[in-house]
């Protein structure tokens, strides 16, 4: 069945390989340009640190104008929206384009189990979505964030609470559009349908992880409080750990929708 599942979600996953690659490139090759040209100009910016943006401390000024600033601007739009892409692509005709089409019958023709069909392609496609955009994520936190925390006087920082300069945030969030675009898809049984709930839901689901987030870090903040122990064990909530909470946050509502869409089969 997985070879079964992989031929028939193979353009898809072909399509969000190739929006990774490229946006990955663009991501490191967008980087190395603005490093180089921050260089030119007697620039120094330290390697990414959550809440520090290093020696380059002066917003804006801190990068030249012109081709520098605008690639941290595109940069930043990468780590925003192609997550959501990513999750679309593999997401949306998951299930909708079978109902759709009627060829979910075929499916049972072949003795296949409808919540086994359900669980492999969900599977697949969320394995897909996290390794594409993990490369995405990874390669924008090791090589372009330092870049981009200059951008927040720029209205830019409503963006950066999208994508946290997290890798587990950008990579879950992924996962999660995957798995809700299935579900809905699972659910309305029309692709165009699916496609416009999907991306309406997107800034809901944000907004959960980030109430998440915030409650879960403040149990921990609770617990290490109480606890000498876990105080030294953990230490103060920077950044990064509160980006981790919410990734936490949005696999919960993951592993929800994944539920759903098994209750949904079962009828």
């Amino acid at each position: 069945m997985n070879w079964l599942v992989l031929r028939l979600m193979r353009p898809y996953l072909i399509v969000a390989a190739a929006l990774s690659a490229v946006s990955t490139t663009f991501v490191l090759i967008g980087a190395r340009v603005i490093g180089q040209q921050a260089e030119a100009y007697g620039i120094v910016v330290e390697a990414y640190a959550p809440d520090r943006t290093g020696l380059c401390e002066v917003a804006v000024s801190c990068l030249p104008a012109g081709a520098a600033t605008n690639l941290a601007q595109a940069v930043v739009l990468v780590a925003t929206f192609v997550p959501l892409l990513i999750g679309l692509i593999l997401g949306v005709p998951l299930f909708a384009r079978e109902r759709e089409d009627a060829t979910d019958v075929f499916v049972l023709t072949q003795s296949a189990p409808r919540r086994r069909w359900l669980s492999v392609k969900l599977f697949w496609a969320l394995t897909g979505s996290a390794i594409c955009t993990a490369a995405v994520a990874v390669s924008f936190r090791l090589a372009a964030a330092r870049y981009t925390l200059v951008l927040d006087e720029l209205g830019y920082a409503l963006l950066r609470e999208v994508h946290k300069n997290s890798i587990a945030f950008m990579v879950m969030q992924a996962v999660f559009m995957t798995a809700l675009a299935g579900v809905v898809g699972l659910i309305t049984g029309w692709t165009q349908r699916t496609l416009v709930t999907s991306v309406l839901l997107w800034p809901v689901a944000l907004v959960v992880a980030q109430i998440g987030g915030l409650v879960l870090g403040m149990l921990a903040f609770l617990l290490t409080s109480w606890s000498d122990s876990l105080s030294r064990m953990f230490g103060t909530l920077g950044e990064d750990e509160t980006a981790t909470f919410a990734a936490i946050a949005l696999a919960a509502c993951t592993v929800t929708a994944v539920l759903v869409g098994r209750r949904r089969i079962a009828r």
